[in-house]
């Protein structure tokens, strides 16, 4: 429930992946579905979407966001649990979307070939792929080296399942191309004492277009189009939101390409 409650106004990265959904059409391969945050919309514009995911807590909040849809939109969805190197489907998509940075999760050039790879065969020819990742500026990353007990972003919110003041906070680790993101919460009581606290460890492999370029190759995907945002903008070394289109075999320079995107 936390989890849809804080990422709840994030909606850009919907959007456009549902805009490149439409062009596409599917049937689709949501890959790192999570609780339905992008599944939910692509089946309500109309689309098949099979959504695979290895969090059974994750899956459990994307069952109960499907139950409450229609039935006959109901019927146009499949939820998978299964391993991002392995992927656990046979049929083949027009449209695979790995929303919200999913890729990043694999940390070694083996795995990131691999789904790569496996990301291909799941596609029919000519088939699309996108994703996004995160690529820190230099003052984000000079956070890492910062003592272990610094914190950042401090806030303070009321929790939406107990209603209790919680608290919340991050610090990061870089080792090589691994960034670790901790996050930290705590209940707090009424004389602003901590009564409970928790925290949450999220490692991501940094990634770069050059990276990405050389890990492609060989997997039968090509990339087609890349942006610095969910707004279209040119992707460049300021922009902290990378988002890559990819598509099965060569690049067609005569299609295949979002015609209202890319000129």
């Amino acid at each position: 429930m936390l989890y849809d409650w804080e990422y709840r106004r994030r909606r850009d990265d919907v959007r456009f992946y549902g805009t490149l959904a439409d062009e596409r059409g599917g049937p689709i391969l949501d890959l790192g579905c999570g609780t339905g945050r992008l599944m939910v919309p692509l089946l309500r514009a109309g689309h098949v979407v099979v959504g695979v995911d290895r969090a059974p807590a994750m899956l459990a909040r994307a069952t109960a966001r499907l139950r409450r849809l229609a039935p006959h939109i109901r019927r146009r969805a499949l939820l998978l649990r299964g391993d991002l190197r392995r992927l656990p489907v046979r049929r083949q998509f027009r449209f695979a979307v790995a929303a919200f940075h999913t890729v990043q999760h694999l940390a070694t050039d083996r795995e990131l070939t691999r789904f790569f790879a496996g990301v291909a065969r799941t596609l029919l020819p000519g088939g699309w792929f996108a994703f996004d990742t995160f690529a820190p500026n230099r003052q984000f990353l000079a956070r890492a080296s910062a003592p272990r007990d610094r914190r950042w972003a401090r806030t303070r919110f009321q929790h939406p399942a107990t209603g209790r003041p919680t608290e919340y906070a991050e610090n990061y680790r870089l080792a090589g191309r691994l960034l670790t993101t901790t996050f930290h919460y705590r209940t707090v009581g009424s004389r602003q004492r901590p009564t409970r606290t928790a925290r949450v460890e999220l490692a991501h492999r940094l990634l770069g277009p050059d990276e990405i370029a050389r890990l492609l190759t060989g997997t039968g995907l090509s990339v087609i189009a890349s942006w610095g945002g969910f707004d279209w903008s040119p992707l460049d070394d300021r922009t902290e939101q990378h988002v890559y289109l990819l598509r099965r075999g060569k690049p067609d320079h005569g299609s295949g390409k979002p015609a209202q995107k890319i000129g």
